[in-house]
C-alpha cells in the first residue's frame, strides 16, 4: 500500500531495534510504520591498532568502514563503527581513547537525517497482521520505501484530561476529559473505584488514539499521579501507541511513543506569560468562562456529597484546558517549526533550539563529509562582549524614526562567510575580534549557505503571501518560523554545550554586528541626523519633519540609502510620535503614528507594564502615564499620579489590583529561601492544602512591608482575601515606578519621602550549582 503521513513522533523498539514511525494521514487515519534493519553507527578519529582490536572483540560489533572527514580545517581519515544496538553507543565510543563522532545523536534522529526525511513523508508498503495486536493505530506497515512528501498538516486529534482525588489518600475520584477532532468536541468522565478508573483511562486512550496529550498542569501533577496510584494497584499505566508506558525525562516533559504530551499549563507560561496562572484565571482571560463551583480544598466532603457537581467541575476542567491550548494555537506554531526543521512534531514540542540546528546542519555535514563533533558535556564560564546597544537620553522627542535590521546576526554570518568551516589562519576576512574566515570565492561556509537559502526561502514565502490569500495565514506562520530557526542559529553557537560551537565564531558575529551598528550610526550623525536609539534590532532617528507624509518619505530614503551603502537590509518599520525615555537601556514608550494600521498605538518597551511580576496598579498606572506623557499632557500625568498614590496610601483600591506573582523554583535552589516573598507565599499555599509544582507562578500581597522578611499572604484566584495589604508599601511602590518617568521631566512626586525603604523584593537568589552530569541523550529517545 501506498500512504502518505505527517510525523508525530519517531522512535525505536528495543527487542529488535526497528525504527517507529508514528503518524496520522490527511484523511484521519493513524499509522505505525516500522523500518527493519537500520543500524546505529558512530565515527573514531585516527584509532590505532589496539583500539580496532578492541572494538572487533567486542560482541557488539558489526562492521567497520574507512572515511575522510573534514575536522579541525583539514581532512581526517576516521573509522565508521556500526554496532548492534542503539543503547551501547555510550559505551562504545568510550573503548578508546581517541575522538569520537556523532556519537550522542538520538537513533530516531539517525535515521531521519540518513534519508533525509521532513515532516510529512510517503511510504510504500505493507500492511503487518501480525503487529496489528501490538499497536493501537489504523495501520501498522512495514515500510519498503520512504521518501519525503510535500508538508501537510492533517487534523490531529487531541485529547485534554482532569483528575480529581482526594488530598488526604491521594486515592482517584473522577477523570474529566474532553476530545478535539474533525472539528468537534466530545466530553466524557471515568468514575468507579480506583482500579476500574484506572483501567479505563488505559482504555480510553487506547481505544480514541489522541495524537496529542493536555491539560492543566498535567506533567506535574496528573501524569505523575497516575504513574503513583498505577504502581500502587500493580497496574501498567500502556497508554502509548505502542502500549508502553510515559517516561518523565530530566523532570521536565515526557515521551510517550507514537503521542505528543503539551501541557497547556506549560505552553501558557511560555506564550502568554500571564501574572497568574490559576486555570480559573486563564480561562476567563482567553474564553470568558470559569471553573465550576466546587470547593477543592475540601474535595473529600464535596466528593461525598456532591459527586455529580465534582464530576462536572471535572470535565469542565478538561474541557479549559484543551480550549486554552486551542486558542493560543501552539499546535499551529509547533507544525510550522516542525515543517521548517524537518523533524516531528513531538521533537518541536518538547525538544530543544539546538535540535532544530541539528537537523538542519548535521543532514548537510554529513553529505559534505564535515564531521560531527559530540555536544560538549559541561557548560564553560568563558564569555565574550554581546550586542551593542546605544545609550538614549531621557525625555520627549519627535517624529522618530524607526529602521529594523533584518535578521542581523544571521546577516553577519552570511555577509563575512562566518562558519566553523572557513574559520583559518589563512583567512582574508578580519573580524574585529582578530578571527579568520575564508572568503566565499575560496570556500563558501556550510552555516553561511544554509542561512542564505532559509532567508531566501523567507522572501518567498512572503512574497506569496501578497497574492495568496487564501493560505496567508499559513503561509504567515511559516515565514514566522524560518526567523526563528534563522536566528536560533547564532542562539545555539553563542552556548557553551553546541556540538559546533566555538567562542572565537560567536564573539566575531556580536563583534562584526557592533561594529555595523557603531558605523552606521556614525554615518549618520556625519549627515547631523540625530540617532536617538540603537542595538542589534534597530536605529530610533529623531526625523527633524514637521508632517507625517515628510517622515515617512525620510524613513523610506533613509533606508534605502543605508542598506546599499552596507550591503545589509535595514527596513523603515514604524514612527513614533513622540517618543519617552527616562534614559535607561532599552527602555522606552512611544505613540505609532506609522504605519496606518497601527496608528494611535502607545508601544512600551522595558517598563512595568510589561514585567508579570508587577502588580496589576502599577502597570495600570504606568500605562495611564505614558498615555498623558505622550498627549504631551505632562502636568496631568503628574496629578494623576498624585491622586493615585494618595487613593492607595488611604486603601482606596481594589486589593485584586496589588497582586504581585512570580515562578518559584524548588525551594532548595535557593540560597536564602526564608526571605523571600514567592517562597514564603508558596510554603503558605502548602499549609493551606493547595497544589504547589515547582516552577509555578505563586500570588500574594504584602501585609507588612516593615518586617524582615515582609509579611506576605498568597492570593488565590476565586477565594476570598481576609487579610489587610500593606498599602504603604504599594504607594511607595507606585511612587517609585512613575518617578522613573516624571522625574526625567522635572516633574518628581514627593508625597513619601524614602520611598524605596524595604520596597526590594529578593525574587531570584539562587544557590550556584556545578552543572548536572548530563544523561545520554540516547536515553531520552528509546
Amino acid at each position: 500500500m501506498n500512504l502518505k503521513m505527517r510525523l508525530i513522533t519517531a522512535s525505536y523498539r528495543q527487542s529488535d531495534v526497528t525504527v517507529e514511525l508514528y503518524g496520522r494521514t490527511a484523511d484521519g487515519k493513524s499509522v505505525t510504520a516500522l523500518y527493519f534493519g537500520f543500524k546505529p553507527y558512530f565515527y573514531y578519529v585516527n584509532p590505532d591498532d589496539e583500539c580496532i582490536k578492541k572494538i572487533k572483540e567486542n560482541p557488539e560489533f558489526l562492521d567497520m568502514q574507512d572515511k575522510t572527514l573534514f575536522l579541525d580545517g583539514r581532512n581526517q581519515n576516521v573509522k565508521k563503527i556500526y554496532i548492534k544496538s542503539p543503547w551501547k553507543v555510550p559505551e562504545m565510543r568510550k573503548i578508546c581513547s581517541c575522538e569520537a563522532l556523532a556519537a550522542d545523536i538520538p537513533f530516531h534522529h539517525r535515521f531521519l537525517y540518513d534519508f533525509d526525511l521532513g515532516p510529512s513523508v510517503e511510504i510504500d508498503g505493507e500492511e503487518l497482521d501480525d503487529e496489528k495486536n501490538n499497536y493501537t493505530t489504523d495501520y501498522v506497515i512495514k515500510i519498503n520505501e520512504i521518501k519525503n512528501a510535500e508538508p501537510f498538516n492533517p487534523d490531529l486529534k487531541i485529547l485534554s484530561f482532569d483528575i480529581e482525588n482526594s488530598i488526604k489518600s491521594k486515592e482517584i475520584y473522577v477523570i474529566g476529559y474532553a476530545i478535539y477532532f474533525n472539528g468537534s468536541i466530545r466530553q466524557g468522565s471515568i468514575s468507579s473505584d480506583e482500579e476500574s478508573i484506572l483501567r479505563n483511562f488505559n482504555k480510553l486512550i487506547q481505544d480514541e488514539d489522541p495524537d496529542i496529550i493536555t491539560g492543566y498542569n498535567i506533567d506535574g501533577y496528573d501524569l505523575p499521579l497516575l504513574e503513583e496510584r498505577m504502581r500502587e494497584h500493580h497496574l501498567s499505566f500502556n497508554i502509548g501507541r505502542d502500549f508502553l508506558p510515559p517516561r518523565r525525562i530530566m523532570n521536565q516533559f515526557w515521551r510517550l511513543h507514537g503521542r505528543v504530551v503539551d501541557d497547556a499549563w506549560w505552553e501558557v507560561k511560555k506564550v502568554l506569560k500571564p501574572k497568574h496562572e490559576s486555570l480559573n484565571y486563564v480561562a476567563n482571560y482567553l474564553l470568558n468562562e470559569g471553573k465550576e463551583n466546587v470547593d477543592r480544598l475540601n474535595i473529600e466532603d464535596e466528593w461525598k456529597n456532591r459527586k455529580d457537581d465534582v464530576i462536572k467541575y471535572c470535565i469542565k476542567d478538561a474541557y479549559l484546558a484543551l480550549e486554552i491550548y486551542r486558542k493560543i494555537r501552539i499546535l499551529d506554531r509547533n507544525l510550522y517549526m516542525s515543517t521548517v526543521s524537518m523533524l516531528p512534531l513531538d521533537d518541536v514540542t518538547n525538544g530543544g533550539t539546538s535540535t532544530y540546528v541539528d537537523s538542519i546542519l548535521i543532514r548537510r555535514a554529513d553529505r559534505l563529509n564535515i564531521a560531527v563533533p559530540m555536544s560538549a558535556r559541561s557548560a564553560s564560564n568563558e564569555t565574550y562582549e554581546g550586542g551593542y546597544v546605544h545609550s538614549i537620553e531621557p525625555g520627549l522627542y519627535d517624529m522618530v524614526v524607526v529602521l529594523d535590521f533584518k535578521s542581523m546576526y544571521p546577516s553577519m554570518i552570511i555577509k563575512y562567510n562566518i562558519c566553523f568551516t572557513t574559520l583559518s589562519p589563512e583567512g582574508t576576512i578580519v573580524a574585529p575580534n582578530g578571527a579568520r574566515f575564508l572568503s566565499p570565492e575560496v570556500k563558501k561556509g556550510l552555516i553561511p549557505q544554509i542561512l542564505e537559502e532559509l532567508m531566501k526561502d523567507r522572501d518567498s514565502v512572503k512574497k506569496q503571501m501578497k497574492t495568496d490569500k487564501e493560505n496567508y495565514e499559513y503561509l504567515d506562520g511559516l515565514q514566522a518560523a524560518i526567523k526563528v530557526l534563522m536566528n536560533t542559529f547564532y542562539g545555539v553557537l553563542g552556548t557553551s554545550f553546541y556540538r559546533f560551537t566555538n567562542r572565537e565564531i560567536s564573539s566575531a558575529i556580536t563583534a562584526f554586528a557592533r561594529d555595523t551598528i557603531t558605523t552606521i550610526i556614525k554615518e549618520l550623525e556625519n549627515k547631523k541626523l540625530r540617532v536617538i536609539y540603537g542595538d542589534t534590532d534597530s536605529i530610533f532617528i529623531e526625523s527633524g519633519k514637521k508632517t507625517l507624509d515628510e517622515a515617512v518619505k525620510f524613513g523610506n530614503d533613509l533606508s534605502s540609502s543605508i542598506s546599499k551603502e552596507n550591503n545589509l537590509t535595514l527596513e523603515f518599520e514604524k514612527i513614533m510620535d513622540p517618543l519617552f525615555s527616562h534614559g535607561a537601556k532599552k527602555r522606552y514608550a512611544g505613540k505609532i503614528v506609522y504605519p496606518e494600521d497601527k496608528r494611535g498605538e502607545i508601544l512600551v518597551r522595558g517598563y512595568e507594564t510589561r514585567r508579570t511580576d508587577s502588580f496589576d496598579l502599577q502597570s495600570e498606572a504606568l500605562n495611564n502615564v505614558f498615555e498623558l506623557v505622550l498627549d504631551r499632557n505632562i502636568d496631568g500625568a503628574k496629578k494623576y499620579a498624585e491622586d493615585l498614590i494618595k487613593k492607595v496610601s488611604n486603601g482606596d483600591v481594589d486589593i485584586e489590583k496589588l497582586v504581585i506573582s512570580r515562578s518559584v523554583k524548588e525551594f532548595s535552589t535557593y540560597k536564602n529561601a526564608d526571605s523571600m516573598a514567592n517562597v514564603n507565599a508558596a510554603r503558605k499555599m502548602i499549609e493551606r492544602g493547595e497544589t504547589f509544582i515547582p516552577g509555578m507562578k505563586v500570588s500574594w500581597i504584602v501585609t507588612n512591608s516593615k518586617k524582615t522578611p515582609q509579611e506576605v499572604e498568597p492570593f488565590i484566584d476565586g477565594m476570598s482575601f481576609n487579610y489587610r495589604p500593606d498599602y504603604e508599601y504599594y504607594s511607595k511602590r507606585l511612587q517609585e515606578t512613575l518617578n522613573r518617568v516624571l522625574e526625567s521631566l522635572d516633574k518628581e512626586i514627593k508625597i513619601f519621602k524614602d520611598p524605596q525603604a524595604k520596597l526590594t523584593d529578593n525574587f531570584t537568589e539562587v544557590r550556584e550549582e556545578k552543572p548536572k552530569q548530563k544523561k545520554n541523550i540516547e536515553d531520552y529517545f528509546k
